[in-house]
């Protein structure tokens, strides 16, 4: 099974950073929302205090080798069940350039310190669905509902929203009939993967794996029925 996950928000802890240096740099407490990534930090500042904020990261030398993770241990324990599973993990960022190495490079010794060996890194600059379509993934992991949006619209992998928080996003993505898995941490997203893999015979790996499939997969757009059941949040 091919599974991407995203970085910061759903193994990478980018937010307490973020408000650690804002609040040296602006002298104030924040009081910021939890979904803070690379697409929507910080929402407590304006727009001119965001840009300075992002001007003073991409100073700090190799910026996202000092975040931490959201779940001790979350990054190992997603590579023990890939390994033991064979599932192929990718790992999708848009992460802005800092002083130091390419946040390509960052973002791959981080993750191989926190206990993936070997870790393939994509920077996005492409709708995440595009990206997953063109891979073929099953699975595509993350914290940010536009970017579930966009894998259901694009691709025919299946979305997982990790929402750690007490209130549920809204919008047409978690109404019942929506193809929008919610999950609450990153061990309930690895059990939700293992559920699914099971329902991804080998005789369906097979065919999906066809050039003829291949082809009927590039140009019909609609979600092709599902091979696992719906799971509820």
């Amino acid at each position: 099974m091919r599974v991407a996950f995203d970085v910061d928000g759903v193994v990478a802890d980018l937010r307490s950073v973020l408000v650690r240096e804002a609040e040296v740099l602006f002298g104030r407490a924040l009081s910021i929302a939890p979904d803070v990534d690379e697409d929507h930090p910080l929402e407590g500042l304006n727009h001119r205090e965001r840009q300075r904020l992002w001007r003073r990261i991409a100073t700090i030398e190799n910026f996202w080798e000092t975040l931490g993770e959201t779940e001790e241990g979350a990054v190992a324990r997603i590579a023990a069940v890939a390994s033991t599973r064979r599932w192929e993990v990718l790992f999708l960022t848009k992460r802005p350039a800092t002083a130091g190495a390419a946040a390509q490079t960052q973002t791959q010794r981080w993750l191989s310190a926190k206990g993936f060996p070997l870790p393939a890194v994509y920077v996005v600059r492409r709708s995440r669905g595009a990206i997953a379509e063109a891979l073929g993934l099953d699975a595509v992991v993350d914290d940010q509902l536009p970017n579930c949006l966009d894998v259901v619209a694009d691709s025919h992998a299946r979305p997982l929203l990790l929402c750690r928080g007490a209130a549920v996003p809204a919008g047409p993505a978690v109404t019942r009939a929506a193809p929008v898995t919610l999950v609450r941490s990153v061990d309930e997203c690895l059990e939700v993967l293992a559920a699914m893999e099971l329902r991804l015979t080998p005789a369906l790996r097979v065919i999906s794996d066809l050039p003829a499939a291949r082809s009927r997969r590039s140009v019909r757009r609609a979600p092709i029925p599902r091979r696992w059941p719906r799971f509820q949040e």
